[in-house]
């Protein structure tokens, strides 16, 4: 009797065995879902917040009118510039690393590199910003970013406007 008890425990352990990994696995599945959700709240979150808090700055706004690409800019003006593609790259940087890691879509990274394609990337204090990151960056997104940013022109000419702007010593 108690043989066939053990054997009965057996065949019903066996049975359940599968049945827990499959629910393992949903679980690692929804999990997974849960953690893009999580982050792509959160990469959506940072640029609304960025937008808004954009919107409430009339003189910011001022500045973001201007045109980037314009010689008569201050240096002060460049500063700027540079300040804020620092912040459109780190949230790029950080996008395109999630996208890589398949928790951030393509509709995201697209978005924020539409936003880098307006023109900011034209001015030189968004150059020399960028001259400043590319050395601590990999060559394949160096080569990514330049193709789409700048048709794969990038100059060496904006680390010479790094060091003229004070952002950068000779």
């Amino acid at each position: 009797m108690l043989n066939d008890l053990a054997t009965l425990a057996q065949i019903v352990e066996g049975a359940l065995l599968p049945l827990s990994l499959i629910y393992l696995a949903r679980e690692a599945q929804l999990n997974v879902k849960l953690t893009k959700a999580q982050f792509s709240h959160t990469l959506t979150d940072r640029l609304y917040e960025r937008y808004l808090s954009s919107t409430q700055n009339q003189e910011f706004v001022g500045f973001l009118a201007k045109d980037f690409s314009s010689e008569e800019l201050t240096n002060e003006d460049q500063w700027r510039i540079t300040l804020w593609t620092n912040a459109m790259l780190v949230d790029l940087f950080d996008t395109y690393e999630q996208h890589r890691s398949g928790l951030a879509t393509q509709e995201q990274l697209d978005m924020r590199l539409n936003l880098l394609k307006l023109g900011l990337m034209q001015s030189r204090g968004a150059k020399a910003a960028w001259s400043l990151w590319k050395p601590s960056k990999d060559a394949v997104f160096v080569e990514w970013f330049e193709t789409e940013i700048f048709d794969g022109e990038f100059g060496d000419d904006a680390r010479e406007t790094a060091t003229e702007l004070h952002m950068r010593r000779s």
